[in-house]
């Protein structure tokens, strides 16, 4: 077993630019393999790759295209000889009441194999074919990175484990914070460990003398004043370090602001916030402007935000009442996208000491 590591790194710390550059410090001739979930950061990471280093021989892949091609396609007849795997079924859901050794469990009639039970069968291929998958994955490749491992759930955990004791120096960066997507969110096994709580998973890995963790608090995104309010939204027991601003830009809009609903158009004219809010439903009397989902921000970098506050959200800002791992996860990708200032939309500041906005250009 080589060692294997996880980067926790706050927002904007610049982790993808991290793996691009141990990338390109690797040895010549080296092969790496990158593989992240989401589309959007498969692409970013190809973007910038070519972008920088368009010499560098880097295969880039998402975690379903890597379970396919690495461990189904192979090894897929020591479970089911003469099985074909057609496509992916990306539709179907979790198959409640069928066995776990039946075939029609994974597959389609058709021969798609469906998604919600990938990662299940492949660790049952690593089982049956007596780990010959992990050492496949020791011939092809030097060194393994996974970005974003935060959004690994259920038996996708597994595959992470049998990939921890891997000969392949395993590399991880993540951030539990922002742990608000999910490869597998039907996923009955490991409820324990779903969103942030897959904290507690590495912290065990770590015990366990199988990985070691280490920190990355430094963030060059986010002013001084939105890295503390970030940091707040979490309670001490998770022992996650103080993040550290490097951002040392100031201009007459710093900080945390409240805005009243009447006063939403004119903040938008004044500083051209990116829009976040829960979901459609929320405030629906400006859906004249254009909002993103927390979610959806996820990655992006934006000089302003203004953010449409939830119930148990507003209640934090006016009453100082703890979010719920989830709702905080979100917030944290929401206040962490912005550079300069975060503002709330909230009329009634209750306990609130964040200066409210006005068209005047004066918060107070």
């Amino acid at each position: 077993m080589s060692g294997s590591e996880l980067i926790l790194a706050v927002a904007g710390s610049r982790k993808t630019q991290g793996i691009i550059d141990a990338c390109v410090a690797a040895p010549s001739g080296s092969r790496i393999l990158i593989i992240t979930y989401t589309v959007n950061n498969q692409i970013e990471l190809r973007r910038r790759m070519l972008y920088l280093y368009p010499e560098a021989e880097v295969e880039i892949v998402g975690w379903f295209t890597f379970l396919l091609h690495n461990i189904l396609y192979p090894y897929l007849p020591f479970l089911f000889p003469g099985q074909q795997i057609r496509g992916m079924d990306n539709e179907s859901g979790y198959q409640r009441g069928v066995r776990t050794a039946a075939r029609e469990r994974y597959f389609t009639s058709s021969g798609l194999v469906r998604r919600v039970h990938l990662a299940h069968l492949a660790t049952q291929l690593i089982k049956k074919a007596k780990s010959l998958p992990l050492r496949r994955l020791e011939v092809l490749y030097d060194h393994i990175f996974i970005d974003e491992v935060q959004d690994l759930t259920g038996y996708d955990l597994d595959v992470l484990a049998y990939l921890l004791n891997c000969e392949v120096p395993l590399t991880m960066v993540g951030d539990v914070r922002q742990a608000v997507l999910s490869t597998n969110p039907e996923e009955r096994k490991y409820p324990g460990f779903k969103n942030m709580q897959v904290w507690h998973w590495f912290l065990d890995k770590e015990k366990q003398g199988v990985l070691t963790i280490t920190y990355r608090q430094e963030t060059w995104r986010c002013h001084p004043a939105i890295a503390l309010f970030a940091d707040s939204l979490f309670a001490p027991e998770w022992g996650f370090p103080a993040t550290v601003s490097r951002n040392e830009e100031r201009t007459d809009h710093d900080g945390i602001f409240l805005v009243r609903t009447e006063d939403v158009d004119a903040y938008v004219s004044a500083f051209s916030p990116q829009l976040l809010r829960w979901d459609s439903r929320a405030m629906r009397s400006h859906d004249h402007l254009k909002f993103l989902t927390f979610g959806s921000a996820k990655g992006l970098t934006r000089s302003r935000v203004l953010i449409v506050p939830t119930v148990k959200m507003r209640e934090l800002l006016q009453k100082g009442v703890p979010l719920g791992d989830l709702t905080a996860a979100k917030l944290y990708v929401g206040v962490t996208r912005a550079e300069q200032s975060v503002a709330f939309v909230l009329d009634h500041p209750g306990g609130s000491t964040h200066p409210y906005w006005f068209p005047t250009g004066n918060a107070g």
